[in-house]
């Protein structure tokens, strides 16, 4: 079922972008191989992790990754680009239509390659840090200025890598913290494959210690298995 959707949806953005983009019967054709290749990545993404090799499974999760982010954009920007057009078609003359409809299907291609570029560019670059203050009624004097440093959904994965790991676990430690609470969705695969590239956090240090709750994707990944005992994953102090 879910490649039937994945494959309609790509049906979808092809019906609606291609004839309005391409007047060329090779270049429609093309435009729709582009569609059929990203819905074959994102499946093969998908099933990466099944692969034998780690070198290529995490080639063909990155490429399968960039597909999906291409196609997302893609998918949401046709969609209101529909929008757009049913109420022109209400509002506006028939010859701005045609014009508005060709200008459209070039701009959703446009902003869908630009945000997806963006967002490539973005994920390669150390999360940054987020300063909150939190005002709590009634706290202790001692605790006025307690610093709690968070690490939240870093994905260590196919794309995120021990050097990444590192460069968080460096700015983290420069905030000189009180604690230091990593909460969940810290992997994205097995502690088999991963724990060289998570290793660096064990040189985390904070005056009070440095907890980790697990999130959905340790239970996705099978990282955490079972129920719940004394000795779980679901809360662990390095």
């Amino acid at each position: 079922m879910p490649v039937i959707i994945l494959g309609l949806l790509h049906l979808y953005i092809g019906v609606r972008l291609l004839p309005d983009l391409a007047s060329s019967p090779g270049l429609r054709v093309g435009g729709a191989l582009l569609l059929v290749v990203s819905c074959v990545l994102m499946l093969a993404g998908l099933m990466s992790r099944s692969m034998q090799s780690r070198t290529v499974a995490d080639r063909v999760a990155a490429l399968g990754l960039l597909a999906m982010s291409l196609f997302s954009s893609l998918f949401v920007f046709t969609l209101l680009r529909d929008l757009v057009l049913l109420v022109a078609i209400v509002a506006l003359p028939v010859r701005h239509v045609h014009l508005l409809v060709a200008a459209t299907a070039q701009l959703v291609v446009g902003l869908a390659a630009f945000v997806t570029v963006v967002g490539f560019a973005g994920a390669r670059r150390r999360a940054r840090i987020v300063s909150i203050e939190v005002p709590l009624a009634n706290l202790p004097p001692a605790l006025h200025g307690f610093l709690i440093a968070q690490i939240s959904d870093v994905h260590v994965g196919s794309q995120i890598k021990q050097q990444y790991v590192d460069a968080i676990v460096d700015a983290v430690n420069g905030l000189d913290a009180d604690l230091i609470a990593v909460t969940g969705d810290l992997v994205d695969g097995s502690v088999l494959d991963l724990s060289r590239h998570i290793a660096p956090l064990g040189r985390l240090s904070a005056r009070h210690g440095t907890f980790l709750v697990t999130g959905n994707h340790e239970y996705y990944s099978g990282s955490v298995r079972g129920r719940r005992s004394s000795r779980d994953w679901d809360c662990a102090c390095f």
